[in-house]
């Protein structure tokens, strides 16, 4: 072989060559539109200001009151509103905890600027009802109850707290709400209708498809190393998932 062909063959070898295919950007996105959409009835499309503390009518001998902290409202999973009624977004508790009127504020100030025309927010969960008592700093112990500080709103795991929907994308309402759940006392998560079907499609296929006999019902039923000594009445009634 001449020295000019062995140099013309070792230039071939040393060509980088492209393995892997790129696909074409598709640039003809499709078209979103919002035909299903369900407005609020009484047609108010931002969120409402929350009261900080209940109404009490003194012609009906209602007078305000003192409490425990009432650690069963939290308890739990919600059975009644863990369901989106619009459809759409929302935001949903993922553990029990107690909302503020702080809080409540921060939400109805944060999305009412940011929504736009067909764009609506509704609450799912009532108005702050159940009493806060504090002692002023440096009281002694004794003297009974201390005085009423605020009101909360108990809130369960699953429970829907707020919904999104109108004329906005899922891109929209993520950018709208997910950055509020680093300044919430409850953590709470961005929600779906898709994302929810989706779980529970998920959670049937798991009960169906599912051969692993190894499961808390059969632990419990069968009190396997006498799982029952430590397990509390909630374990037992929730299998463990909820507190």
């Amino acid at each position: 072989m001449s020295r000019l062909n062995l140099l013309r063959l070792q230039r071939l070898t040393c060509i980088p060559v492209r393995t892997t295919f790129q696909p074409r950007y598709n640039d003809k996105m499709v078209p979103v539109t919002f035909e299903n959409v369900v407005f609020p009835p009484n047609g108010e499309m931002k969120l409402p200001v929350m009261p900080t503390e209940p109404f009490f009518d003194p012609e009906l001998g209602e007078e305000k009151y003192k409490t425990t902290r009432r650690m069963i409202e939290v308890r739990g999973v919600e059975p009644i509103h863990n369901t989106l009624i619009h459809k759409q977004f929302g935001l949903a508790a993922v553990s029990g905890g107690f909302l503020r009127p702080i809080d409540f504020k921060f939400l109805q100030t944060r999305i009412n600027k940011n929504l736009m025309k067909n764009q609506f927010a509704v609450w799912r969960v009532p108005a702050p009802w159940l009493p806060r008592t504090r002692k002023p700093q440096g009281t002694k112990l004794g003297g009974g109850k201390g005085q009423l500080k605020n009101y909360v709103t108990p809130v369960r795991a699953e429970r829907i707290i707020l919904e999104l929907g109108g004329y906005m994308t899922e891109l929209e309402a993520r950018a709208y709400v997910t950055y509020m759940t680093d300044f919430l006392p409850v953590p709470v998560r961005f929600v779906s209708e898709d994302m929810m079907a989706a779980e529970r499609q998920q959670q049937e296929d798991i009960k169906k498809y599912n051969k692993n006999p190894w499961n808390w019902e059969k632990m419990i039923d069968y009190n396997m190393q006498n799982c029952r000594s430590w397990l509390t009445q909630y374990d037992i009634m929730w299998k463990g998932k909820y507190k």
